[in-house]
């Protein structure tokens, strides 16, 4: 994968506003507050507000608030440039034809993706206690990484199984983060380290 600021910067740019003489003014502005928040979260700031982004965009404090009636929309529109930014990578074909060598790309590649995308996943984390619609992307995106560890895993190891659910959260955000922000360790040695317990699990199970 390209450097993680190569897929924030992929984001941004599809984020762009559009001219003016494309489109009703509104989506410009609607655009312009979309491309703000992303720069805001990227930034480091998981949650910005109305404030940070009339100061950002030059937008008038008044028009922002207007256009947060809506923000769930807004967070949608978001949602659909990070899925366009990383989704390309989980869905690239695997060069391993053994599931545990699949395995193992797809922590490489979970990995790369938090490393570009943690501020944006910890953003949600915050907002789905306060956005139903948050949440139900939450929960989507948890579904989405069950169905892709089962596409792998043979069926004594899938996900509603106890191996399986202990692959699942070795691979999680939740244990990435904490390996890798709260333990302090390197990029390179998070990924050894989930592989290391996934490795584990995978021979304690004992299914080949």
């Amino acid at each position: 994968m390209n450097h993680p600021a190569y897929a924030i910067k992929t984001v941004l740019e599809t984020a762009a506003p559009v001219p003016d003489g494309r489109r009703a003014r509104s989506v410009v502005t609607r655009s312009t507050i979309i491309k703000t928040m992303v720069e805001l979260v990227a930034a480091g700031n998981p949650n910005p507000g109305a404030v940070e982004i009339a100061e950002r965009s030059g937008i008038s404090l008044r028009t922002v608030f207007r256009h947060f009636e809506e923000k769930d929309a807004i967070l949608s529109a978001i949602d659909d440039l990070l899925v366009a930014a990383y989704q390309p990578l989980l869905v690239a074909p695997y060069h391993s034809d053994h599931w545990q060598g699949q395995l193992s790309e797809l922590i490489d590649r979970r990995c790369a993706i938090n490393e570009a995308a943690a501020i944006f996943r910890i953003s949600a984390v915050m907002q789905r206690y306060s956005s139903p619609f948050v949440a139900a992307k939450y929960r989507r995106l948890y579904a989405a990484e069950k169905r892709m560890l089962d596409a792998i895993l043979p069926e004594a190891m899938r996900t509603h199984t106890p191996p399986g659910r202990a692959i699942l959260m070795a691979c999680s955000f939740d244990n990435w983060r904490l390996l890798r922000q709260d333990e302090a360790l390197s990029a390179e040695t998070t990924v050894a380290a989930v592989k290391q317990l996934v490795g584990d699990i995978v021979q304690r199970a004992d299914v080949r």
